[in-house]
């Protein structure tokens, strides 16, 4: 019988420290300073300071969006959702590649400020 005990305490405190490292799902989740974001996850969160991960593109008309993916196509398309970026340099994109005046690169994560759906790093 006393092992029986001691074995249903260990069971009781496992569980109270594993339900302490539960995750809240995402729709009740804060973003931390360090987690690193989706696209959506960082338009879901509205604002604050975030990093998030995606594709650079500098279109034609010079404004620069971090992408959820970049579309197939030559020179690519920013796939959707996306985020404005404000104050990063072409030449921080790594694997920079360019096209008819379109600017594009490799996934990169970029922490700034997030208000009204634009990001400003730097």
């Amino acid at each position: 019988m006393g092992a029986a005990r001691i074995n249903i305490t260990i069971a009781i405190g496992v569980l109270i420290v594993l339900s302490g490292c539960a995750r809240p799902d995402a729709g009740g989740r804060s973003p931390g300073h360090d987690e690193v974001l989706t696209v959506q996850e960082a338009i879901d969160a509205g604002t604050g300071q975030v990093r998030v991960r995606g594709y650079v593109l500098i279109a034609a008309d010079q404004v620069t969006r971090l992408c959820t993916g970049l579309a197939g196509s030559y020179p690519p398309q920013c796939g959707a959702p996306a985020l404005v970026v404000q104050g990063l340099a072409a030449e921080a994109i790594p694997h920079r590649e360019s096209a008819q005046g379109i600017v594009w690169g490799g996934e990169i994560t970029l922490r700034g400020n997030l208000a009204a759906g634009v990001l400003t790093v730097g």
